[in-house]
């Protein structure tokens, strides 16, 4: 016989009865389930019975989690709810006990919300290193139903999730200033907020900070989502991780304090043309490449560039990523002929140089449908001249 036992919380509410209280991980994953509603016993004519309350589970969104999991401040702060039949529960005085027989694992707690947070638990022992380097328990916040009935489990589950609204990725990269420490995330949130803010930047007043449009500007065509998540690609490949390491050195953390960023070789620099500028903590130079680059694209393409010019792409997103892989190759090809060095700041003159090789005009841009697969058109047709 297992038994998991635990401090908790009685809380009444007009739905019932429900208890608060922490969970290891492990043991949580260990006793829980997700019941995914599917059909069963489908007849020819589209009727059938539906059982289960979940959705399946997101792949992906499992593998972000399991990467987050294993981040040196990973949180989950709100309650995974489960419901568990009254058969497998105790309640004394102070301590609730779950008790089940050891066939019965995976089959005692029926996951009503968090099983994205929970599957991000598979693989692993529940366990995390602090900063002594030492192992300890993940522990959970729970939140327990039990003995509820089916129509109550979907009444939770409905309530949870149907006023979930996702949140707005420019506001998330905008709160990187917060950070307390250099990631690839801050440098282009950085980056993003300067060249936003210069009256002589090609970005000046073109960039949505939080996403969304500032009341009394025109012209905004550009999310800071789309400028920091294409920024970062010259940076870094896994920003998380780049984020671990040097959140790890700050707070000191054992096995971290001295680890290394990875990525530094100059075979690693072709694909990320600024990583030794972040590498050796020279933003300064990033922001200059950028602001030098697109200052020339402005420069070659003045009537495509211009905000106010509403056919055009090349001022929209999928110009914009286009031309953040365009100043990769560039970048590339003038350290192979000996003009640069990774870590440097190419001129506008220089960048104009090449861009004036590219036999395109001004309506090119005009002529291409605003849809996402137009980018790797307009980098393609840009590229060939490169």
């Amino acid at each position: 016989m297992k038994k998991i036992e635990t401090s908790y919380l009685s809380v009444r509410q007009p739905i019932g009865d429900f208890y608060c209280c922490v969970m290891n991980a492990s043991d949580l994953y260990d006793i829980s389930f997700t019941d995914v509603r599917t059909m069963e016993n489908e007849s020819e004519d589209g009727v059938g019975t539906y059982l289960g309350i979940q959705r399946s589970l997101n792949k992906s969104r499992v593998k972000k989690i399991k990467e987050y999991v294993r981040s040196v401040d990973a949180t989950f702060p709100n309650s995974i709810i489960i419901a568990v039949p009254e058969k497998f529960v105790s309640l004394g005085q102070r301590l609730l006990t779950i008790e089940y027989d050891e066939d019965k694992s995976g089959k005692i707690a029926k996951i009503l919300d968090g099983q994205h947070r929970l599957a991000g638990f598979d693989g692993t022992n529940g366990k995390y290193t602090n900063r002594e380097g030492d192992q300890e328990n993940f522990e959970l916040l729970v939140t327990i139903f039990v003995e509820a009935d089916l129509h109550t489990q979907a009444q939770v589950f409905t309530m949870v999730n149907q006023s979930q609204t996702k949140v707005n990725k420019s506001l998330v990269y905008d709160l990187e200033s917060l950070a307390l420490a250099r990631s690839p995330y801050r440098t282009a949130h950085q980056i993003a907020v300067l060249l936003n803010g210069k009256s002589d930047s090609p970005f000046h007043k073109r960039i949505k900070r939080l996403g969304v449009k500032t009341q009394g500007i025109e012209g905004e065509l550009l999310t800071q989502a789309a400028f920091v998540e294409n920024l970062i690609k010259l940076i870094s490949k896994k920003a998380s991780f780049d984020r671990d390491i040097l959140l790890g050195r700050k707070k000191k953390f054992l096995g971290l304090k001295e680890k290394n960023l990875p990525d530094c070789q100059h075979s690693d620099f072709r694909r990320l043309v600024f990583r030794n500028s972040f590498i050796e903590e020279d933003d300064a130079a990033i922001a200059a490449n950028v602001f030098n680059f697109f200052s020339a694209i402005n420069q070659r393409w003045p009537l495509a560039w211009s905000r106010d010019n509403k056919d055009s792409v090349l001022n929209k997103t999928i110009g914009l990523i286009a031309s953040f892989r365009l100043l990769r190759d560039i970048f590339n090809k003038l350290v192979d002929s000996g003009e640069a060095n990774f870590g440097d700041v190419v001129a506008q003159s220089v960048y104009l140089k090449l861009l004036s090789d590219v036999d395109l005009d001004d309506e090119f841009f005009e002529k291409i449908d605003a849809v996402s697969k137009s980018s790797g058109f307009i980098y393609k047709k840009m590229n060939q001249y490169i």
